[in-house]
């Protein structure tokens, strides 16, 4: 009668073993934080890396916050998903020591919509108005790029509505205000099933350029090679997720991060990024695409002082 309660005993002390090195191998595993704004398609491999554990399969425990909530006082050393533009911005203007560690996408997501289903030319924004960004964003100066590829001159033969803060511009657009607007993923494709728009062209579907990065202090990079090793090595796996398994498989696993967006849209706006190559294949950009934004910004009048690679990309010749 006794062996049973010695077994029982043998179950809980292996078990209470067991709980107790994966708590100390968990206290172990180096925390980062990373803030990332509202949720971007653009994002999508550190969504992946979060997801499917490749940050703790490589020792690494991330965790994601809101940018809004982020408090530059804290002592916890956090990274930024953001666009390249912001870091070159921060150095340029601002004396600011943040590094682009690795890359996320190097195509834009954003889609020129337009209110009616007909055959569409960059001819036919001539005399129109286009709802789009800010103008220090490199998705507007893109924009701006293509329209003088195609003989039009921003501003003189297109209104672009730069003023309308982010939040408001699709409101503005179904109200009736313009008559394009360059709005991101997944709204785009939400706004195009629901017929409340049209795919008229993509955003900057030529040549790769760098877009979504994670940023982190230049020192603490520095400092830290050997973590953003691991970190950068989980994101590429994570990209090469992407780039082999179904939309709807990897619809599913991320629905979560975008609560409020059917799985059949994330599927379609995925399946969209994947064809259009929008996410990074690689850790780092060339330095012929880093090089390029820069032109595009510079003639855009936004970046009158351009950055060498190195110094963005600290260390990566």
């Amino acid at each position: 009668m006794r062996l049973p309660g010695f077994v029982l005993v043998c179950i809980c002390i292996l078990f209470a073993t067991f709980t107790f090195f994966k708590e100390l191998h968990k206290k172990e595993r180096p925390l980062l934080l990373v803030a990332t704004p509202a949720p971007q398609v653009e994002l999508l491999p550190l969504y992946i890396g979060v997801c499917l554990g490749y940050f703790e399969f490589n020792g690494v425990e991330v965790r994601l916050i809101s940018s809004a909530d982020y408090d530059s006082k804290q002592k916890q050393q956090v990274l930024h998903a953001c666009e390249i533009e912001d870091v070159i911005y921060a150095r340029a203007f601002n004396g600011d020591k943040s590094v682009a560690i690795t890359l996320l996408s190097e195509r834009d997501c954003a889609l020129l919509l337009g209110r009616s289903p007909e055959p569409f030319t960059w001819d036919k924004t001539r005399d129109k108005s286009i709802i789009t960004a800010g103008p220090s964003s490199a998705t507007t100066a893109i924009l701006e790029e293509i329209l003088r590829e195609n003989k039009i001159r921003p501003h003189r033969e297109v209104t672009l509505m730069q003023n309308i803060p982010e939040e408001l511009r699709i409101t503005a657009f179904l109200s009736g205000t313009a008559d394009y607007i360059v709005a991101p993923e997944p709204t785009a494709t939400v706004l195009i099933q629901q017929k409340k728009a049209f795919l008229a062209a993509r955003i900057g579907n030529g040549a790769p350029l760098p877009r979504a990065v994670i940023a982190a202090d230049e020192k603490w990079a520095t400092e830290n090679q050997a973590l953003v090793a691991s970190f950068e090595d989980s994101l590429n796996r994570a990209r090469a997720f992407i780039y082999s398994h179904p939309p709807a498989e990897i619809a599913w696993l991320t629905g979560p991060f975008f609560p409020h967006v059917s799985l059949s849209t994330m599927e379609k706006a995925i399946a969209r990024g994947q064809n259009n190559k929008t996410w990074g294949l690689s850790r780092k950009p060339s330095a012929d695409s880093f090089n390029r934004l820069q032109e595009i910004l510079n003639r855009a009048g936004e970046l009158p002082r351009p950055l060498a690679y190195e110094e963005v990309f600290k260390g990566r010749k």
